[in-house]
C-alpha cells in the first residue's frame, strides 16, 4: 500500500508541474487535471480502503470532468482553431 501512496503523491504533484509549467496548450492543462485526479483517487484509496462510496464518488467526479475538459476543448477548437491559450487571451485585433 507504500507504493499506492507513493504513485498518488507522484500523479498529483506531476499534474501541478504540468499545469504551471507547461501551459502553453488548452491540452495540457488538462492533461494536468486528470493526473491530479488519478493521483486523488490512489491517495484516497489507500487512506479510505473502508469507504468504497467515497472512492467510486470521486472517480464519478474525475470522468464528470474529463468530460467537461473533453467539450470545452472541442468547443475552443471549433471557435479559434487551435488550443493555444494565447489565443483564447487575445482580444481579436
Amino acid at each position: 500500500m507504500v507504493w499506492m501512496k507513493f504513485l498518488g503523491v507522484l500523479l498529483m504533484s506531476m499534474g501541478c508541474f504540468v499545469i504551471f509549467r507547461m501551459n502553453k496548450h488548452l491540452l495540457c492543462l488538462f492533461v494536468g487535471l486528470e493526473m491530479m485526479s488519478l493521483g486523488l483517487l490512489f491517495v484516497t484509496h489507500v487512506f479510505l480502503m473502508n469507504q468504497f462510496w467515497l472512492i467510486l464518488l470521486i472517480l464519478c467526479l474525475a470522468v464528470c470532468e474529463a468530460s467537461i475538459c473533453l467539450a470545452l476543448l472541442v468547443m475552443v477548437m471549433r471557435l479559434c482553431g487551435d488550443d493555444l491559450m494565447s489565443s483564447l487571451l487575445s482580444d481579436g485585433s
